[in-house]
């Protein structure tokens, strides 16, 4: 599409379709074991909006930002891309700690449950950090938290897990912006943790454990 939306109503319905297709990108990026980096969340967010603000979509913001219902004030738009190199760095570290645990989940009959429950606290740990890292710098325009969330799905997803939906309504959302906040002032990501792993657990309640396997070279 190369029209701007004629409306708000329109505006929302391609942004809520652009989520659609990221998830999707998201689901087939996880299976491909191509290298995880800022430049793929830079796609995710590109997925998004490339059809509803294609201007914005995939590049780091030009422009200073307050955060709706948050005393958290983002970087100088000047130092965006400064910062998201540094969690490049860091990412790939965590992601190169994470290669062992890859397909492992898949085989958790043959470990014991310290080593499983391990390797699903480091991965979720992982995720957990991404998502804070993309919501405390907010390098997009618009779309961070759906971004963020759509990058810790794709790390879970990546190492065995399921991919988590995080209710936005009322007592949910507030509990989500608390763990956002304990994260931005005391960088403790416990809480954000406890609600992946709400969300975690709700997606495998009564249905049998389903992992991704390790590629096969």
């Amino acid at each position: 599409m190369s029209k701007r939306p004629e409306n708000e109503d329109e505006l929302q319905e391609r942004e809520a379709i652009g989520v659609i297709r990221a998830s999707r990108f998201v689901r087939k990026y996880s299976h491909s074991h191509n290298v995880i980096t800022i430049d793929t969340i830079r796609k995710i967010h590109r997925e998004i909006f490339k059809d509803a603000w294609s201007e914005i979509a995939g590049r780091f913001r030009d422009e200073n930002l307050e955060i709706t219902a948050s005393k958290h004030l983002p970087p100088h738009h000047s130092e965006v891309s400064k910062q998201m190199i540094l969690i490049n760095q860091e990412l790939s570290a965590r992601i190169q700690s994470l290669k062992e645990a890859e397909g492992t989940l898949m085989d958790i009959a043959k470990v014991s449950v310290e080593v499983a429950n391990e390797k699903v606290e480091r991965i979720v740990d992982t995720a957990a950090w991404i998502h804070h890292q993309i919501t405390f710098i907010h390098p997009f325009r618009e779309g961070n938290g759906r971004t963020a969330r759509l990058s810790a799905n794709l790390i879970l997803e990546r190492y065995g897990l399921v991919g988590i939906s995080i209710r936005m309504e009322k007592e949910n959302k507030n509990r989500y912006r608390a763990a956002l906040a304990q994260a931005d002032t005391m960088g403790d990501i416990e809480p954000l943790k406890a609600v992946i792993y709400d969300g975690i657990i709700e997606r495998y309640r009564g249905v049998s454990m389903k992992y991704y396997s390790k590629k096969q070279n």
